[in-house]
């Protein structure tokens, strides 16, 4: 690159001037005024024995320096690459951009256009012989300014962390502040941190189980509350990992914040090495979204019976469907025995009501905003209150050195009195800092608890802008991922009409459907003389095989379930096991099928349409409370349950369509 880089053949030089301001204040006020003036000064200093003219201001205002790609730099030098510009001139330096790669990139690549460089405070100038050394020098100069502006705002924290001190906040768990503010190992904590190692190293627990077993043992977080799986995983790897990053923010001239950060080394919880390595791959593995028990069914764990236990979906390959059980092992409670209910459809009427929610992106995003409500403000009020503490902490720390230096200064150290005096007051002093620390370790976990809200937030509002409006071309993996973010909660209010408790598909009625052969209403004893011998072929048919037969025609044109007939009068008071081997035996033999052809002609019915779900309510509870996110007020018909509502009691409703 040479010095003289200004084209002769042009009459007049054509100038350019670039302004750039970060923030709205400098873009209203003295910013942009300031740097146009000074720049004009320039040009009508420098330029006064050449003719020149003043062809365009180009401006980014409100731009952070620190982005590459800003609209007005971008113009200019598409102008320049145009050859439209012979002359650039910047207010300082950092006009350009904050960093060197970025500085030095766009002077270079506009002198390469044999374009003049130069800024308003007489540093830089491309036609100066010392130009190269210069830019370079002033670059860098521009780019350590970040730091020292931090020194300036931060420096008493800043010396202190890059010191080797503790800086501010409360330290992670298993650690606690001496009397000189330094990180120690807390001993009482230590000891919940190796309990969890060996239940989670050793003995393989899950999160949940090992938070249940340190509640069990009366170990408690630091403030006092039960351990949960999110909590304990959270804290176990903040104090595992051996260290702290303390992260500092100021502003700079431009009003952009600028931060810089400082790893502080912890005293070491574990004097084996390999066994903080093994817990810290432990934590690793557990550190994602809790996963369900039975993911490969859509609804397990969202799904809730009336007794209150969950529900999980279980494959039949028998006959080729999923059914959703209740995992409560006892039989009934108060009464109430839990029907299985059919798969497929409980899904899709989950799954629709869901989807009318998500096909409204902006809507879900105004519940997801107002859950999340003043959280934000609430965090940030929670971060300055954390400062404040700091602050009073380090005061009563300069206090107590200062007023117990001057009593050892002025007191006799044997007289009694005079220790007693310097005692009582580092316990005063101790008892204020006992108190702050208390508090600041109250608002760290509420602290803690907004940010995990506000994560959550923003996860949603990122899954919300990722499906779009494409919810029903979903997988099931996606649509899990939804019901678990939403924590979408279901829960079944009552039992289907029917009764019916074998799911979705009753392989007879199936048969009857496919084949389009009708149910007989009644059996004649003149039928009946004739079905015998076929149902019971090697014995002579009694009144109990007769009965059974009416009933399994009862069961199939009624829609009910095998359990209603259990202990029935008209086959001996025998269990419904009984009933239901020897109707399947009927059926799968083909003696059900020929009993049917023996009897024609017959008057019968069609087999029942389908299946009807039981009354069902649906919550989207963003957090644990009970906060409506999904909602349906359906007061008609759905495709395939009774009614599905988010408050009072549900809506009757019939299905159709759907396999018994």
């Amino acid at each position: 690159m040479g010095t003289k880089t200004l084209p002769r053949k042009v009459k007049k030089l054509r100038v350019a001037i670039y302004l750039r301001v970060s923030t709205a204040k400098q873009v209203e006020g003295f910013g942009l005024e300031d740097q146009e003036e000074r720049c004009r000064a320039w040009v009508n200093y420098q330029l006064r024995n050449t003719p020149h003219v003043i062809v365009d201001v180009y401006c980014d205002g409100g731009v952070s320096g620190k982005i590459a790609h800003r609209e007005d730099v971008d113009r200019l030098m598409s102008d320049i690459q145009a050859g439209l510009i012979d002359v650039v001139v910047f207010g300082k330096l950092d006009r350009i951009g904050r960093t060197m790669k970025n500085i030095h990139r766009w002077v270079y690549d506009a002198t390469d256009f044999g374009v003049r460089v130069a800024t308003a405070d007489g540093r830089i100038d491309s036609d100066d012989a010392m130009f190269g050394i210069l830019l370079s020098l002033l670059a860098y100069m521009a780019e350590v300014e970040h730091a020292l502006i931090l020194e300036r705002t931060m420096g008493g924290r800043i010396k202190k962390i890059s010191g080797g001190g503790w800086a501010s906040g409360v330290p992670p768990y298993g650690y606690k502040l001496d009397e000189e503010g330094e990180p120690v190992v807390n001993p009482a904590e230590q000891e919940v941190i190796f309990k969890f190692a060996e239940l989670a190293i050793d003995r393989k627990m899950s999160r949940g189980q090992a938070a249940a077993e340190l509640n069990e043992l009366k170990c408690r977080t630091r403030t006092g509350k039960l351990w949960e799986g999110n909590n304990l995983i959270l804290r176990m790897r903040l104090a595992v990992r051996g260290y702290v990053d303390f992260t500092f923010s100021g502003m700079n001239e431009d009003g952009e914040e600028i931060t810089t950060t400082y790893r502080l080394d912890l005293p070491p919880l574990f004097e084996d090495e390999s066994r903080r390595k093994a817990l810290e791959a432990v934590l690793e593995d557990m550190k994602g979204t809790p996963r369900t028990s039975y993911s490969t069914h859509l609804l397990s764990g969202h799904l809730f019976s009336i007794c209150g236990h969950s529900r999980y979906g279980a494959g039949r390959t028998d006959q080729g469907d999923t059914v959703y059980r209740c995992s409560n092992s006892a039989k009934a409670v108060d009464g109430h025995a839990c029907k299985q209910i059919a798969g497929e459809e409980t899904e899709q009427a989950v799954w629709g009501e869901v989807a009318k929610k998500l096909s409204d992106p902006e809507s879900i995003k105004g519940l997801v905003d107002e859950w999340l409500g003043a959280i934000p403000e609430r965090a940030e009020s929670y971060r300055a209150r954390m400062r404040e503490i700091e602050e009073k902490l380090n005061r009563l720390r300069n206090t107590r050195r200062k007023k117990i230096a001057m009593l050892v200064a002025s007191f006799d150290e044997d007289d009694e009195e005079d220790q007693k005096l310097i005692a009582e007051l580092k316990e005063e002093i101790a008892s204020k800092e006992k108190g702050l620390r208390e508090e600041q370790e109250r608002i760290a976990e509420w602290l803690e608890d907004a940010e995990h809200k506000e994560g959550r937030a923003e996860g949603m509002h990122a899954l919300i802008d990722r499906i779009g409006t494409n919810v029903h071309d979903l997988d099931r993996v996606d649509k899990k991922q939804i019901l678990e973010l939403l924590q979408v909660r279901v829960e079944i209010v009552g039992d289907s009409v029917s009764g019916q408790k074998g799911g979705t598909k009753d392989p007879m009625l199936e048969w009857h459907r496919k084949n389009k052969i009708t149910i007989p209403l009644a059996v004649s004893d003149e039928q009946w003389a004739r079905v015998g011998s076929i149902l019971v072929p090697r014995r002579k048919p009694n009144l109990e095989d007769r009965a059974c037969f009416q009933m399994l025609l009862e069961k199939l044109r009624d829609i009910k379930g095998w359990h209603d007939y259990d202990h029935d009068e008209r086959m001996g008071g025998k269990g419904w096991g009984f009933f239901y081997r020897l109707a399947r035996r009927w059926f799968t033999d083909g003696m059900y099928a020929e009993a049917l052809r023996t009897m024609a002609p017959y008057e019968g019915v069609e087999a029942p349409a389908g299946y009807t779900l039981p009354p069902m309510k649906i919550y989207g509870a963003i957090d644990e409370s009970a906060e409506d996110v999904v909602k349906s007020e359906a007061g008609k018909r759905t495709p395939s349950t009774k009614g599905i509502t988010a408050n009072g009691p549900a809506v009757d409703g019939a299905a159709s369509g759907a396999a018994a």
